[in-house]
């Protein structure tokens, strides 16, 4: 892959929050995901994390009802019928280990790496850290030890993502424009460099 390419995927690796509910993540795209995540590096290679996927409808809607969505939206509750995710991948840690900063490194970068293997696949995705903490029960995970510390959302993609510079009234906030229009403001990389 050459650098212009690996480019082109960042950018168009987006993070969606409404998706086409008519087609559903399959069982064999999330094991994709997470053999990939898999092999992401993890801090001293201890490699504690452990994944759950879920595409059914019945489990889907139990995930989606402990799922708090996007902050910065604060006229918006969320996905509505017919632009839910269709498929989730929970990342889980040791439940000793939750707090750990290296662990909570390892979830970030396995959750990046489902986030652009998924844009492989033709889905979206989106990482949630807001949800209710009784997930981890409701999922039957409980007696495991682990706990659930990320979610991954799935689905195609029902929204249009247009990154744009961080240089109108919005600042860094992230809005909805018209139909189903997402605006994501991005720093020019030249502003990062200290």
């Amino acid at each position: 892959m050459e650098y212009e390419e690996y480019l082109a995927l960042m950018k168009s690796s987006r993070t969606y929050r409404r998706f086409d509910e008519t087609k559903h993540v399959t069982e064999e795209q999330l094991l994709k995901l997470v053999e990939a995540a898999h092999f992401a590096p993890t801090g001293n290679n201890t490699q504690l994390l452990r994944f759950h996927v879920a595409c059914g409808s019945e489990e889907c809607a139990r995930i989606f009802s402990h799922l708090h969505w996007a902050a910065a939206l604060k006229d918006w509750d969320g996905p509505v019928e017919g632009e839910k995710p269709t498929g989730y991948i929970l990342i889980l840690a040791p439940e000793k280990a939750l707090n750990n900063p290296i662990r909570c490194y390892d979830a970030g970068i396995a959750a990046q790496t489902i986030m652009l293997g998924a844009h492989t696949l033709g889905l979206g995705g989106c990482m949630l850290r807001n949800f209710d903490k009784v997930l981890t029960e409701e999922e039957g995970l409980a007696d495991t030890g682990f706990a659930v510390t990320l979610v991954v959302a799935l689905g195609v993609p029902g929204e249009e993502v247009v990154i744009e510079p961080a240089t109108t009234e919005h600042g860094l906030t992230y809005w909805h424009g018209e139909g189903t229009t997402h605006h994501v403001p991005k720093l020019e990389t030249a502003d990062l460099i200290l």
